[in-house]
Formats: C-alpha cells, structure tokens, sequence
C-alpha cells in the first residue's frame, strides 16, 4: 500500500459522506447546472445533431429560410447564406429546447428524490453515495488524463502510484477518457469547415 492508496481511501470516505449527506436530488440538481448542465446539453445536442436534421419539418424549414433570404438578393443575405445561418439558427434551437428539457427532467427527478418518505429517503441516500463515488471516480479520471497528455510516465504522479494497491498506476496508463476522447468524431459540416480554412 503506497501514499497514494491512503489518499485514495481518505477521498473515497468523504465522497461516501458527503453522498450521504446530500443524497441524490440535490447532488444531481447541483451538478445540472452550471458549466456542467451546459456540457450536457452540448453533448446531447451534438448527439442529435443528425437525427433532427434529417426530420423532414425541420429540414424544409431550414430550406425555406435559405429561399426566402435567397429572394432579398443583398450582400447581406449572401453573406448569411454562406455562413450557412440556418445551420447556426438550427443549432442554437436545438441546444436551448434542450436545456429547457434538462432542466425539466432534473427538478422532477431532485423532487422525486426529495419525497418524504422512508423508502425513498434510503434509496436516495444509496443513490447519492453511489452518484458522489462516480463523480469522484470521474474526476480523477480527468485529472490523471491531463496530467498524462502533459507529462506521460515523466510526471511524478506515476511514481506515487507504482505499487498501488488499487492498480492506480494502471488506471493512469490505461484511462478510459483516452480512448473515449480518440472516439469522438466532429460533424462532417466542421469537419469541411476546418478543411476549407
């Protein structure tokens, strides 16, 4: 057992009591919001980009937009067009009608949650240790991520961790976030537009 064992456990004991104390509502409220419900309303609509793109309301809509400013025939028309404004008008509705479905689902769930009620007050106790663990255990994912991509096995952080009980050192090795980040392809319409500049 390394130092980096001991600090493993001393932050594994206070997620467990701070899921505990917090339980599941009011952690899952707490992390929706914020730079974090933001990142999941970005990743969800990145998601179903495509999807909604290819409903045929929604992609006559955007048609008509590009005919009608196609009918004002002016230089700034043009210049929207070619900026592919409907795209852009598309992507800022698909994001927000997300955020308003996120934020909906999220209080309903934090009000379930909240019920006075024992078996509910247990589960949500459960729930909550069971959240804290997997937000701890997906930070330091990132951390050991960043440290990686900066210093490799050079970093000392790999030091503290060879020898780990908990095989910390091969978490730091072989992070999922890795392979999840190599995964992660851009929608084709960037993609031509990095590869125009």
């Amino acid at each position: 057992m390394v130092l980096a064992d001991g600090i493993a456990i001393g932050v594994a004991l206070f997620a467990v009591i701070s899921g505990l104390l917090l339980g599941f509502g009011k952690q899952l409220y707490f992390i929706s919001g914020g730079i974090v419900g933001f990142i999941i309303s970005s990743v969800v609509a990145y998601f179903l980009y495509g999807a909604v793109l290819n409903i045929p309301f929604v992609s006559e809509l955007l048609s008509k937009i590009i005919s009608k400013l196609a009918e004002q025939n002016n230089a700034v028309c043009d210049f929207l067009i070619k900026m592919r404004i409907e795209l852009v008008v598309y992507c800022v509705a698909l994001f927000m009608i997300i955020q308003v479905i996120r934020i909906i689902v999220f209080m309903i769930i934090k009000d379930t949650f909240e019920i006075d009620n024992v078996v509910i007050r247990v589960i949500n106790k459960v729930f909550g240790v069971i959240l804290s663990l997997c937000l701890t255990f997906a930070l330091m994912l990132i951390v050991f991520q960043i440290i990686y991509w900066v210093k490799g096995t050079d970093a000392g952080l790999y030091g503290y961790l060879q020898g780990s009980l908990f095989k910390l050192d091969y978490v730091y090795l072989n992070n999922p976030l890795l392979k999840f980040v190599d995964q992660i392809r851009l929608p084709q319409y960037i993609l031509d537009l990095i590869n125009k500049k």
